[in-house]
């Protein structure tokens, strides 16, 4: 466990390909789930708060991978256009990063602090991995305070995604 490899069921070639698909349902999840937000919620504190916090959390894991300070708080005061913004430059950066991909590239490790304070070390695709994750996480979140707002909200899930050629 946390023992971050990459044999087994997968070759390297396959976990690219699949970072590169969790990147895609992350930019399409995060731009459907901003448009619901800007349709039905712009002035809900709780969900735009939580917007921009996914937003900001794809931005501190692209600045750690990087060996850089994040520039946002894990909790900024964003308001939803800032916060699409963030999340949209985001998935263009994380797109780039997995374009040139390698098996060295994924494998390599990354020292940083949490937010309480501890060092850690992670691989780049298990940094890529937990920001697919993180985000599917919080929307989901947002989804259900949507839905408690009387709203109806979009199908992100990532199977929806993976059919949307199926879906014309």
């Amino acid at each position: 466990m946390g023992d971050a490899t990459y044999s087994g069921l997968f070759e390297i070639e396959n976990m690219i390909v699949l970072l590169r698909r969790l990147m895609a349902h992350m930019r399409w999840a995060d731009s459907l789930t901003g448009d619901a937000l800007q349709r039905n919620a712009p002035d809900d504190a709780e969900s735009v708060r939580l917007f921009a916090h996914v937003a900001s959390v794809e931005h501190l894991w692209y600045a750690r991978i990087h060996e850089r300070p994040a520039e946002h708080a894990i909790w900024p005061s964003f308001g939803l256009a800032d916060a699409r913004s963030v999340a949209a430059t985001h998935a263009d950066l994380f797109e780039r990063l997995l374009a040139g991909a390698n098996d060295s590239d994924l494998a390599r490790t990354v020292p940083y602090r949490n937010s309480a304070g501890r060092s850690f070390k992670s691989s780049v695709g298990d940094i890529v991995t937990h920001v697919a994750m993180h985000g599917s996480h919080h929307r989901g979140q947002l989804v259900r305070r949507l839905r408690t707002l009387g709203h109806e909200p979009p199908y992100i899930d990532y199977i929806q995604f993976t059919r949307l050629d199926q879906l014309q």
